[in-house]
């Protein structure tokens, strides 16, 4: 049965809890002498949870009804089950608590990573949507006032400003149309096909196959890591992780090894990795540091989805500010040529 609770602890909190408890226990405490010392210098909502979850230890309850009470991360309920099951429970402790805290911290800068041009989106869109929808009718409405006719400029701006103020519908009936796709077609596909289909999109295979390289990449390794066997580690995340389309990668995976297959020749086959994914599986393999090799790898290809967002943006940002100045310099172009044509009058 599984036992869980409302509030959850942050990724940080779980590391340092798993990390320092696995080297209590190293140094001689006992699971329950080492969570009553832990809980001393913990956060005081943290304290009360480790309270109120060591009745469950009185009970005869087993470590992994500890964690899922305290609503840890099932990834990591899993690994360190497989430890207190192997009698490795120290050891695993550690090694999860430090792979949790490195995963904790490639997610936050990635996070950081992408706060910039969303904000960047959303202010410079809100600029456009306020230049079109009050100051450029304005200047429309003045020109039919003073019955100036029109001119080139103030035509180009009235076109680039309507693109811009039905661009929110535009977007609202693309969602429509995405949405009704998925709904009626991709849906009812195995995600593994759904992402094949994605990878023979332009503009966005190149950042998912990234994505999903690294996350599949930062998984496996971390099980490898934490002791557990290629094919443990694959009926794991088959079994526990949180995304459909991992657990049908490893459903497969494990079926083509069972058959006989080479671990090197499956990643191959599965269109949805980088192709360096597959060189570093087969040098880890050789060497044994199969695991190792996946980690260190895992955060090579999050500083190359760094590095693309960052040449996106240098390519985005100049596009969307010299929208907003093009709309500018067209109105004042507007506005100034019957001001001269008035001058050449006199």
């Amino acid at each position: 049965m599984k036992l869980e609770r409302s509030r959850k602890w942050k990724g940080r909190e779980q590391a340092r809890f798993l990390a320092e408890l696995g080297d209590l226990l190293e140094n001689g405490f006992s699971l329950y002498e080492g969570i009553e010392f832990s809980m001393l210098h913990s956060k005081k909502n943290n304290q009360e949870d480790l309270k109120d979850s060591m009745n469950l230890l009185k009970e005869g309850r087993s470590f992994r009804d500890f964690l899922e009470w305290l609503s840890f991360e099932q990834e990591l309920v899993g690994l360190v089950s497989y430890g207190e099951q192997n009698g490795q429970l120290p050891s695993t402790l550690k090694e999860a608590g430090r792979i949790w805290q490195k995963k904790c911290e490639d997610r936050a800068k990635l996070k950081n990573l992408l706060i910039y041009p969303v904000f960047l989106f959303i202010f410079t869109f809100g600029l456009l949507q306020l230049f079109t929808t009050f100051l450029f009718p304005r200047f429309s409405q003045m020109y039919e006032d003073y019955d100036l006719g029109t001119n080139p400029f103030m035509e180009a701006a009235g076109f680039l400003s309507s693109l811009v103020r039905y661009s929110p519908v535009l977007i609202a009936l693309a969602c429509i149309l995405l949405t009704i796709l998925h709904q009626y077609y991709l849906k009812k596909l195995p995600k593994l096909k759904q992402e094949t289909l994605f990878m023979k999109t332009p503009f966005i295979r190149q950042y998912r196959r990234l994505s999903i390289t690294y996350y599949f990449s930062i998984q496996l390794g971390s099980l490898l890591q934490g002791g557990l066997s290629v094919l443990d580690a694959l009926e794991f995340m088959m079994k526990e992780d949180p995304k459909q389309l991992v657990r049908e990668i490893a459903a497969q995976m494990m079926d083509q090894l069972k058959a006989g297959d080479a671990l090197e020749f499956i990643c191959r086959e599965i269109s949805v990795f980088k192709e360096d994914f597959v060189r570093i599986v087969s040098h880890g393999q050789k060497n044994g540091l199969l695991g190792e090799e996946l980690l260190y790898y895992s955060r090579l290809v999050l500083k190359e989805m760094e590095g693309m967002t960052e040449k996106s943006l240098k390519t985005i940002q100049p596009l969307m500010f010299g929208l907003v100045a093009l709309l500018v310099i067209l109105l004042y172009l507007a506005i100034l040529m019957p001001m001269i044509s008035l001058m050449n009058s006199i």
